[in-house]
């Protein structure tokens, strides 16, 4: 029982030392102005340490407990103890490490977004993981298991000669002055969140799991005096949609319409180099030079895009299945439906949303294969489903494009940034490295997506048919490639320009070529298409923006928790659902962090306009 004692008492207190080591290796994403905050995340990160171990802790002193009462199999009981222990606590390292790597990626930790992933059906695979990357992923989580049993092991050979103990004075003491410090440490970030003490509790963001324990109540007996912040929650409750019974005039012929939209495909892939058929496309059609997503998430892009609203109302539509108006509009027109993913209608959730109620029978879902493949292959299906339709009817195709989805995928033969990364294994990435060589994938993607559409608008060129076709082309939303620090798109409260302005063409039979120059936003999308079906009801009936020809007074953009309100100067972001506390983050309109006096004169000039998106965000919700 003694060394056993002494083995247990070893593995955790190294256990705990890892753990505060791999907590430190969050620090540098911490801004830290001043020593007391330095302090702070130390205190609170070794807590967190022991609170990760903590469970591990408890049973296996409880196994033990039962070894003690139960001595004819106490060796069985005290080997059961050891095991439960090395295995909770590999469990444990693997969560932290696997975090880690999230964060390192993406900057936000494990969250529902991340869970989202791993249970919704195509979300795993949404994530375009390599091959490399997964057996690098498996081999990390054998050594990190291996390892964390050796530990045990080393532990045991070490209590058994008596070369290295850990007193139980000192482990007893650590122990019970962390769980007292615990309490005190939540308690002063409970209290920073109802005071709205901003660098705390930013700060605190750095910690993996961290609780976000919260005390109002008692701070609100205690006469404290609560942050003057109200929150927004957006959005919320039964939606009323569209607000009255959509009215139509009948036409003599309906145009076909052709809606094309590419995986994170932001504004500058419009070049006579990098997308030579968009671009000899765009002299010929209206393109939109300042037009943005809804979002920096594909489901709020597409959200955006076919409902006209934004991102708070993604959760109401998704769980209660409305489907837009655009779509119910066609759909009562007598079109016929040809709807393709190079990925999954499931991720993001379009059976329950956009096209919900469609039959399986028009939808087309490629999942296997390399992605530029499945785009070509998408692309060849929608050109013979073209040629064979009911030209007495008209027709709705909908072609989602899954190249320009990291890790990017091209045939060879595509690539015209040849210094390309040849292997994108998320697990082992040196972003700062190798960003170059990651944004050239990314062209060269891009370059691949084009051959493609550039195949459909030549077959739908020879055969005349653009003179009765709207055509539309753009991204659900943007990629960074670290010119603000980040990769990839839809970090938290960062909505840089990169991740939200994208392209948009749109070729309209009858209407001539020209460049839009002012503001413009995927919000204004069905608008505009329901003008050409002659839908006489006001647009402020079913969406929250008129056409494209109209001017935007501000944008709004947003992703699962955070949106993000941006006039011509700045950009104020907020959280809309429970996931975070509520506070305001201040940028430049070129991303540029503002201080703390900046950011107050910002917040009340700018407070109209927060009203009007949550009067916005309240409008199709039933009160």
């Amino acid at each position: 029982m003694l060394n056993y004692t002494r083995q247990i008492r070893l593995f955790f207190t190294l256990s705990y030392l890892i753990l505060f080591s791999i907590i430190c290796l969050f620090w540098p994403y911490a801004r830290t102005d001043g020593d007391w905050l330095h302090l702070y995340l130390f205190i609170s990160s070794a807590i967190y340490a022991l609170l990760y171990l903590l469970p591990a802790l408890l049973i296996t002193k409880l196994i033990a407990l039962i070894a003690i009462f139960n001595r004819k199999y106490e060796k069985k009981w005290l080997s059961v103890s050891k095991n439960i222990a090395w295995i909770l606590t590999s469990v444990i390292f693997l969560a932290l490490y696997a975090d880690y790597e999230i964060y390192t990626l993406y900057e936000y930790h494990f969250n529902g977004f991340v869970w989202n992933l791993i249970i919704t059906p195509g979300g795993i695979e949404a994530l375009g993981a390599t091959m490399s990357t997964k057996v690098t992923i498996a081999l990390e989580v054998i050594a990190i298991i291996i390892l964390t049993l050796g530990l045990m092991w080393l532990c045991g050979k070490l209590a058994s000669r008596n070369s290295i103990t850990v007193s139980k004075r000192i482990y007893i003491t650590l122990l019970v002055t962390l769980l007292l410090v615990a309490p005190l440490e939540e308690g002063v970030y409970a209290y920073s969140v109802y005071t709205g003490k901003d660098d705390l509790i930013r700060v605190s963001s750095v910690i993996p799991f961290h609780l976000k324990s919260s005390a109002h109540s008692f701070f609100k007996k205690m006469g404290v005096e609560q942050s003057g912040l109200k929150k927004l929650r957006l959005a919320q409750g039964k939606i009323n949609y569209p607000l009255e019974t959509i009215q139509t005039k009948q036409l003599a012929t309906y145009p076909n319409i052709i809606m094309l939209v590419a995986e994170s495909f932001r504004w500058d892939l419009l070049d006579p180099e990098i997308t030579p058929n968009l671009w000899k496309f765009s002299q010929k059609s209206l393109t939109f030079d300042n037009h943005y997503s809804g979002g920096n998430r594909t489901r709020m892009g597409l959200l955006s895009m076919f409902y006209g609203v934004d991102a708070p109302y993604w959760y109401g539509f998704q769980q209660q299945k409305i489907s837009p108006v655009l779509m119910n509009v066609l759909r009562d027109k007598g079109y016929q439906f040809d709807l393709h993913t190079s990925q999954s209608f499931d991720y993001p959730e379009l059976r329950d949303t956009v096209f919900h109620n469609m039959p399986e029978s028009v939808m087309e879902e490629l999942k296997e294969g390399e992605p530029w493949a499945r785009d070509h292959e998408n692309i060849s299906h929608i050109i013979n489903n073209i040629n064979g339709r009911n030209k007495s009817q008209p027709y709705y195709s909908f072609m989602f494009f899954e190249s320009t989805h990291a890790p990017y995928a091209f045939p060879e033969s595509m690539a015209i940034r040849k210094d390309y990364l040849k292997d994108m294994n998320y697990a082992d990435l040196n972003l700062r490295d190798n960003i170059q060589q990651i944004h050239n994938r990314y062209i060269n993607a891009a370059h691949t997506v084009d051959a493609e559409v550039g195949r459909l608008l030549n077959y739908l060129e020879e055969n005349k048919l653009l003179d009765n076709t709207i055509v539309l082309f753009t991204g659900d939303h943007g990629e960074e490639f670290m010119e603000n620090g980040h990769w990839g798109h839809g970090h938290n409260e960062m909505f840089p320009e990169q991740q939200i302005h994208v392209p948009l063409i749109l070729s309209i039979p009858g209407t001539k070529p020209e460049h839009i120059q002012h503001k413009t936003s995927h919000i204004q999308i069905p608008a505009t298409l329901m003008e050409k079906l002659d839908v006489t009801t006001d647009s402020d009936k079913y969406a929250l923006a008129g056409d494209l020809n109209s001017t935007l007074p501000y944008l709004v953009a947003g992703n699962y928790n955070y949106l993000s309100v941006i006039d011509d100067k700045h950009k104020i972001t907020f959280p809309f659902t429970s996931t975070d506390y509520f506070h305001y983050t201040v940028f430049t309109r070129d991303d540029k962090s503002v201080n703390a006096d900046e950011k107050q004169k910002v917040i009340k000039q700018m407070q109209p306009l927060i009203d009007a998106v949550a009067e916005d965000c309240q409008r199709f919700i039933s009160h």
